[in-house]
């Protein structure tokens, strides 16, 4: 069924041709509402990014989402809305005491700092070691490595092993892997010699055995050897990372928490000390509740080098108020005007020695080179990063050579075309070279080109991305994840242009894209701390049902609901069909191929909630699940914290924003107006009577024309083209 769109009001011009959401929401010109299907699946279509392919084809089976990367609420303490604000404040008065020339910041540099991406330099031992673990991962977390049990883990998170909880999605598959694996990662321990333990046990054999008994079925035997190679593989990896302790790590890392993230620089990363095969990173990393950076390294905060390079800062005079200042300086990409705040620092510390707010981009570039990698900024990610969120590899000809064969066949598998294997060898870098001394070099100034080029790309074509973005991994609801904006945050950012009404907001809006379903968004009053007595917390509960399933012969739909019970209470509730609001035909008429667009509305004056489908989904779909709290019950004023939680499988959501009025893009409208051009449909209707009619009309006869008859309506080709009529 096709139900007419409104028209982009943006037309021809429009700039958002390329987003499959928008193409499924409006009309545009010279597209057609409902384009053909594409051969082959949305997840393998190499032209999935071509504008002029998405114009002609829409796609199923879009499953091309990131693998999980871990959180673990790293950023729960900092609150980003204050931070960004006190710089802002900070950098505009120390320019006004000191007279400055000022000038607004440019569109450029915003544009230029949202495409920015973060970049990771190793040496080869840790590119080794990152084949063979299957993620990038921190130094803290490395160390953690020490203990069987954390490798184990490590082995679980693996994507090849990931695959085979994905495929059965059985806890008790899912439990006897875990004691497979748990086997073996002590069998290499025990090789090793590690903890004194110089053999494993005498039955290990036969506990291999008799776990292998109870996988198969279902597993099949590529999955039971794809489980022992890997362990294998991971806890050697393990093992060597261990005992030989890879990778740069500054003894201040562990007071300033660095330790427990994979450092990077948004930007052209020139600290070529680090390693000379560069990683980059997709831009949703930063959008990871775990991410940050600051306007430069945590190490200059504690060395004190940063008050001395960024006159507007002073130094809080001891070692413990340095650290907290790094921590109140931490930015994040999904906390709205945090590009403007980062583009002051930046513009400041360019314009210092002028005095002078008038900077472009190529200054600031001119500046990036001039200095240590240290004064640039200093992106902080999560401390487990899956391969697939590497968006590009660059490594000199001699270093790959210089891989084992396994080491190279692996990088080509892992990475396929974002393998970039330089014609140039490893520079040849002398004592005292600077940045700009490196870019003299061939393969430094190649992979700076590089990373400019794709800055400048990716500014001619803005990424969707608008807020968090993360792959919640499976839990059970056991694990929640705490956003790192909080509803209080949104609104003070929101009102820092806007007048604010004395009796507060009326609205909030809460907009997220998930797949799959199955998970959990949850309001609360005060954080949720695993382990921990909350007696005085109040829940808001948003449940999105797992999605039906499309190949059984009925149809079933689990419930979808609103409650204000704990979250650890969801079997409960369910079974005892304890649910304040809920439906189980929520995903009626929607795509279920990708991902679901919601949108959870509070009503903080009349206290109703209501939960609803928006984007292209809204169209076809308009139940909306909704209740109305009395302050008695659930005061929704009082709930200020988000988190996030999946169920029996992982669910991978983007694009997760607090807002105060509603973003009428994701509330496509029917065209009401809409009408059929019936102008030529008569003749459509018009055929040869020998078709189907045995006893044609004769009043053409005279004239010796072809007999005409109007066939029966079931009849007609419905593919009828749909215009408008002005």
């Amino acid at each position: 069924i096709h139900i007419a769109r409104q028209l982009c009001p943006d037309g021809n011009k429009c700039s958002k041709l390329s987003q499959e959401d928008h193409l499924e929401s409006y009309s545009h010109p010279g597209i057609r509402d409902i384009r053909l299907l594409c051969k082959i699946p949305g997840y393998k279509c190499s032209l999935r990014s071509n504008d002029e392919h998405l114009k002609k084809y829409r796609h199923n089976k879009n499953h091309d989402h990131f693998s999980t990367a871990p959180s673990s609420n790293l950023n729960s303490s900092i609150n980003f809305a204050r931070n960004q604000s006190h710089l802002i404040k900070t950098v505009n008065i120390y320019i006004d005491r000191s007279n400055w020339s000022k000038e607004k910041i440019s569109p450029e540099i915003l544009n230029w700092i949202r495409a920015l991406q973060p970049v990771h330099r190793c040496r080869k031992e840790i590119f080794e070691s990152i084949l063979v673990l299957g993620h990038v991962m921190s130094r803290h977390y490395m160390n953690l490595l020490e203990k069987q049990e954390n490798v184990g883990r490590a082995v679980q998170q693996h994507s090849r092993v990931r695959l085979i909880f994905l495929k059965y999605n059985n806890p008790v598959v899912k439990e006897n892997v875990g004691k497979l694996i748990e086997i073996l990662v002590e069998i290499e321990f025990a090789k090793a010699n590690l903890h004194g333990k110089r053999s494993a046990d005498a039955d290990s054999e036969q506990k291999i055995s008799m776990m292998e008994k109870r996988l198969q079925p279902p597993l099949e035997g590529k999955d039971i050897q794809a489980i022992h190679e890997w362990t294998t593989k991971i806890a050697r990896a393990s093992i060597d990372l261990s005992t030989n302790k890879a990778g740069i790590g500054y003894e201040v890392d562990p007071k300033l928490g660095t330790d427990k993230h994979v450092f990077s620089i948004m930007g052209p990363h020139l600290g070529h000390y680090y390693g000379d095969i560069v990683i980059t990173f997709k831009q949703e990393i930063m959008f990871h509740p775990d991410a940050n950076f600051t306007i430069q390294a945590g190490t200059t905060f504690y060395s004190q080098n940063i008050y001395k390079q960024r006159l507007w800062m002073k130094d809080p005079g001891n070692e413990t108020k340095r650290i907290e200042h790094f921590h109140h300086s931490k930015l994040h990409c999904s906390v709205p005007r945090y590009e403007y705040a980062t583009a002051l620092e930046l513009v400041a510390s360019v314009g210092l020695e002028h005095q002078s707010m008038n900077v472009n981009v190529e200054a600031i570039l001119e500046k990036w080179i001039s200095v240590d990698s240290h004064q640039t900024l200093e992106g902080h990610l999560p401390q487990l990063i899956p391969l697939d969120y590497v968006d590009r590899v660059y490594i000199p000809k001699n270093v790959f050579e210089d891989l084992s064969p396994e080491a190279r066949q692996s990088a080509k598998g892992a990475f396929k075309d974002s393998l970039i294997i330089s014609i140039y060898d490893s520079d040849e870098n002398k004592p005292g070279d600077t940045p700009k001394d490196m870019l003299n070099h061939p393969y430094s100034k190649y992979v700076f080109e590089e990373l400019c080029a794709a800055i400048k790309q990716r500014m001619d074509r803005p990424h969707i991305s608008r807020g968090i973005v993360i792959t919640v991994g499976a839990s059970d609801f056991a694990e929640h994840i705490v956003l790192p904006i909080s509803i209080t945050q949104a609104q003070y950012l929101y009102y820092l242009d806007k007048p604010q009404s004395p009796d507060g907001p009326e609205f909030i809006y809460i907009y997220w894209q998930a797949m799959d379903g199955d998970m959990m968004l949850t309001l609360t009053n005060e954080k949720i701390e695993p382990g921990g007595e909350q007696f005085n917390m109040k829940c808001l509960i948003c449940y999105i049902a797992k999605k039906p399933s499309t190949v059984t012969e009925e149809f079933h739909e689990t419930f979808t609901y609103l409650n204000d019970d704990l979250p650890y209470q969801h079997g409960n509730n369910v079974n005892a069909v304890r649910l304040k609001a809920k439906s189980n035909t929520f995903y009626r008429g929607c795509n279920t191929d990708d991902y679901f667009t919601f949108c959870l509305k509070l009503n903080y004056r009349t206290g109703h909630v209501t939960l609803s489908h928006a984007g292209p989904n809204s169209i076809y779909n308009h139940e909306k699940i909704e209740y109305k709290f009395n302050r008695a019950e659930l005061d929704l004023s009082k709930l200020d914290y988000i988190h996030l939680s999946a169920g029996t499988q992982d669910v991978p959501v983007r694009n997760l924003t607090i807002n105060l009025e509603p973003i009428a893009e994701l509330h496509p409208i029917v065209d009401t107006q809409f009408k059929r051009d019936t102008s030529n449909l008569l003749e459509r209707y018009l055929v040869a009577t020998a078709h189907n009619n045995p006893a044609p009309p004769i009043t053409n006869r005279a004239k010796k024309q072809r007999p005409l008859a109007i066939n029966p309506r079931s009849n007609i080709n419905k593919s009828v083209i749909l215009g408008r009529i002005a």
